[in-house]
């Protein structure tokens, strides 16, 4: 008997376990013909991908198409990587979606590929419907599972250092093993690197590609920034904004109030934000976002993270740190975690629920610690 969704995906394990560069590649040239996907849009970086992704495909839907906009991970719910039209996938579509894919691939194909490739794979199949499909990478580009899809458009957002144990530990390493994943006609947004631009440039030069700098399709960059919203959003907008005026789309500035993603940089009650960013450029964002403002900062890590840079980033606007306990595998041992807090000479405690209406307070390390803050915050 089939399993349904939920019990499918449990047992498939973590998101970015059981990889192979050669799986969906290999899974694609023998099935993708049975997928009839509408024109794609993939978004590829370190940070910005969702929110980008977001905003596009909320200048779609205002022009007037049918869009879906796939990214990952989830907070809360499994749901939350599949909104079409202004709304998160039901249970019931993506039910109908994993019984569709299964009865087209068969079981041996369905069991074979991971939890991220078969979720991939869910949003190939949900999307069928669409005019557009925004595809977000997951943490690579040239092997991502999601370059299997032939885009029409690349969108490349800030690159920076994450992830290291797969990409390399050098920007020039990490941004190569994105990059070769561009297309014909590639939009790159501001970087904070030189280097990316660089490699962008050398790689659109080497396979005769367009590559398009974001301020030159957008260059009135005053527009895209917000009080109501961090800095480093303007960047994320600009590139949206320069992907819509390519496509035609004929964006408005005033389109820009929607709220791009649940869960960056979001104020959730009038003293808490929450952010899954868990690399050093998100805390550097943090840091912009509310310098000189001191806070409270509700944090963990994942054993991959370097939590010892994000920690000496954050410092300058952590008024206190709570550690919070996280129960997931990929949890970065707690002694290792308060040696760094202790090297930097943060005051500090374990997180017991209990909050200051004083005080403010910004939860950050990654989905999983925004998840748990959630379930305790939403409990109460």
């Amino acid at each position: 008997m089939q399993l349904n969704l939920h019990e499918f995906m449990a047992q498939k394990g973590e998101a970015y376990s059981n990889i192979d560069t050669a799986r969906m590649p290999i899974f694609w040239s023998e099935l993708g013909n049975e997928f009839h996907l509408p024109q794609i849009v993939q978004t590829i970086g370190t940070n910005g991908k969702g929110s980008t992704g977001r905003i596009l495909a909320h200048f779609m839907r205002t022009a007037g198409y049918k869009v879906g906009h796939y990214t990952s991970p989830h907070l809360l719910r499994f749901n939350e990587r599949y909104w079409i039209n202004g709304s998160d996938a039901t249970d019931e579509a993506l039910e109908a979606a994993h019984r569709s894919v299964v009865q087209i691939i068969g079981e041996k194909w369905a069991n074979d590929l991971s939890y991220f490739e078969y979720a991939t794979v869910l949003a190939a199949k949900l999307f069928e419907g669409c005019d557009y499909a925004v595809i977000e990478a997951g943490l690579g580009g040239e092997f991502d599972a999601t370059t299997v899809f032939d885009a029409e458009l690349l969108l490349i957002t800030p690159i920076g250092i994450d992830h290291q144990h797969l990409l390399g530990d050098t920007i020039a390493s990490i941004a190569t093993t994105k990059l070769r994943a561009m297309r014909s006609t590639t939009i790159i947004a501001k970087q904070k690197h030189s280097e990316v631009v660089e490699i962008a440039r050398k790689i659109a030069s080497e396979r005769n590609q367009k590559l398009i700098l974001a301020h030159d399709l957008a260059p009135v960059c005053d527009h895209f920034e917000s009080a109501d919203s961090p800095a480093f959003m303007a960047i994320n907008r600009q590139l949206a904004f320069a992907a819509a005026n390519h496509l035609g789309l004929k964006p408005k500035i005033a389109e820009f109030k929607i709220n791009p993603l649940f869960g960056r940089l979001t104020k959730i009650a009038p003293n808490i934000f929450i952010d899954v960013g868990h690399n050093a450029a998100a805390a550097h964002a943090i840091v912009e976002a509310f310098s000189p403002r001191q806070v409270v900062v509700i944090y963990n890590s994942y054993t991959d993270k370097a939590f010892d840079v994000i920690l000496k980033t954050l410092k300058p606007i952590i008024k206190r740190l709570f550690v919070l306990r996280v129960e997931h595998p990929r949890i970065v041992d707690q002694e290792r975690l308060l040696e760094a807090i202790k090297k930097e000479r943060i005051e500090w405690s374990y997180f017991d629920g209990k909050l200051d209406p004083a005080e403010t307070y910004i939860v950050f390390g990654s989905f999983s610690v925004v998840e748990t803050f959630l379930k305790t915050f939403n409990a109460r």
